[in-house]
């Protein structure tokens, strides 16, 4: 498909359409967190290609309430996880990143919530969810890009270790960051 052939704005693709009906048949199944579950929405979903043959899916959800969607977080990317039967990463809305014309305007102080870094170690955290990260570490090989390194913690090895290949992929389409996941010793 050619730039001019684009996708239409608010056009919604046929994965969208599918999360989003499997998210509104959770939320008739799943009484005990109904409160919670109202306030998501799907925003954006897509199909991430993790190696040769595997693939996960990104989903984005746009949520008023952040630690609603929090305590509903493993209930979602275990059901979708059963619907799709591939690996799911669920993240918060798209962030905002000012560019460098917002510096121009000398009487606005920036924040630092909206620089890329902050954005993108915000995407970060919410792709690894569940785990804590302990360290966060910059490679710069000779000849290469630079690699992200994440140390998470060991208590949450079990949770993180059989979706690595997942995060990183959705990682590196999300900010075409390369990022290695290790567990602290």
């Amino acid at each position: 498909m050619s730039k001019k052939e684009g996708v239409k704005k608010g056009a919604v693709s046929e994965i969208q359409k599918n999360v989003s009906n499997e998210l509104e048949k959770i939320k008739d199944s799943e009484k005990e967190h109904k409160a919670e579950l109202e306030s998501i929405k799907i925003e954006h979903a897509n199909e991430v290609q993790m190696n040769d043959d595997q693939k996960c899916y990104l989903i984005q959800i746009s949520t008023q309430n952040l630690g609603g969607f929090k305590k509903v977080h493993a209930l979602l990317t275990k059901k979708f996880e059963e619907h799709l039967s591939d690996n799911v990463i669920l993240i918060p809305k798209r962030k905002r990143v000012n560019g460098k014309e917002y510096r121009a305007y000398v009487s606005k102080k920036v924040p630092r919530d909206k620089t890329l870094t902050a954005v993108f170690d915000g995407y970060l955290d919410d792709i690894l969810y569940p785990a804590t990260i302990v360290g966060k570490r910059v490679r710069y090989p000779v000849g290469k890009t630079r690699i992200y390194k994440v140390i998470v913690d060991p208590l949450d090895k079990e949770l993180v270790e059989s979706r690595i290949p997942a995060i990183t992929a959705c990682y590196k389409a999300i900010t075409n960051r390369k990022l290695e996941i290790e567990f602290q010793k």
